[in-house]
């Protein structure tokens, strides 16, 4: 395990090679009898284009009965989705019985597929969000089974099921302006004369960490915006399952966080099984799963 502690966030790393080690790091990293209150961050899902309707819906396997469907999903994310919140319901179920105030966060990728049509792209993710008033089915039977419901589903100040990343993206932008006119993100602007910029900020070792280029957030942001929403709801502790491609973006957002936030006292677990078409614990794993800790 690599433990690095700078200025006021300290972090640590370790790579588990099957879900009993991934169990054991959760267990040793947020351990029941130290937490107040926890958010876990599992079941994040793409939404994708229905062509028969023309309607956005989850990019869960389960819950798709045309087979073009769930092969395009399964080559892009795998069993992630349905894995990951089934490892969350099982963790919420086992904390919420030692005590702890256990909350699960459904995080909504609902820009990265969403298609260029004739209808705009902020009308197709309102009118999912706005249909989207109760859990995927699949979703829905894995709480029941562990004895939960959607009641234990955090809601975000947009959506009373779930964090749209879109809205995430819109109040970073709002925040970087205001961190810029603090001193505490930098903006430089790009050569070419275009008048493009980046946002980024300075690490505590002197690198630069993008955060906008050419007014585009990327997920560093929303994550950022994430965790101090769930800061703002009284949360200390949250345990994030990340898609494997996004696990350095999604360190960074949680890095900055802690570092320019006024976020004390929080403690964050990021792992990474699978999201890239993974389709067994086998593929997940034998790739080994990366497990981050930040604390502030």
């Amino acid at each position: 395990m690599n433990h690095v502690s700078t200025g006021q966030v300290s972090r640590s790393r370790r790579l588990v090679a099957s879900e009993q080690e991934l169990r054991d790091a959760i267990a040793r990293e947020l351990p029941g009898g130290d937490l107040g209150g926890l958010v876990v961050m599992g079941g994040h899902f793409m939404l994708f284009e229905d062509e028969a309707s023309g309607r956005l819906v989850p990019g869960v396997i389960e819950e798709q009965a045309d087979e073009t469907m769930r092969r395009r999903i399964a080559g892009r994310v795998g069993i992630f989705p349905g894995y990951t919140w089934e490892l969350s319901a099982g963790l919420l179920r086992d904390y919420a019985a030692a005590g702890v105030d256990s909350r699960l966060l459904l995080l909504v990728n609902d820009w990265q597929y969403v298609p260029a049509t004739d209808r705009p792209a902020g009308e197709l993710r309102a009118e999912f969000f706005e249909g989207f008033t109760a859990l995927p089915a699949s979703y829905e039977k894995i709480l029941c089974e562990a004895g939960l419901s959607a009641a234990d589903v955090l809601p975000s100040r947009k959506h009373p099921l779930a964090f749209p990343e879109t809205w995430l993206k819109y109040r970073f932008q709002k925040a970087a302006d205001r961190l810029v006119k603090q001193g505490r993100l930098e903006k430089r602007y790009l050569g070419g004369g275009s008048g493009d910029s980046e946002v980024a900020f300075l690490d505590a070792a002197g690198n630069y960490r993008t955060l906008i280029s050419c007014g585009i957030t990327g997920c560093a942001g929303e994550i950022t915006e994430m965790v101090a929403e769930v800061y703002r709801a009284g949360y200390r502790a949250i345990l994030i399952f990340a898609p494997g491609e996004c696990l350095m973006p999604v360190q960074t957002g949680v890095d900055i966080a802690l570092s320019l936030y006024d976020l004390p006292d929080m403690r964050v677990v990021i792992a990474d099984p699978g999201g890239s078409g993974e389709m067994s614990d086998e593929e997940i794993y034998g790739k080994l799963v990366t497990v981050s800790t930040f604390r502030s």
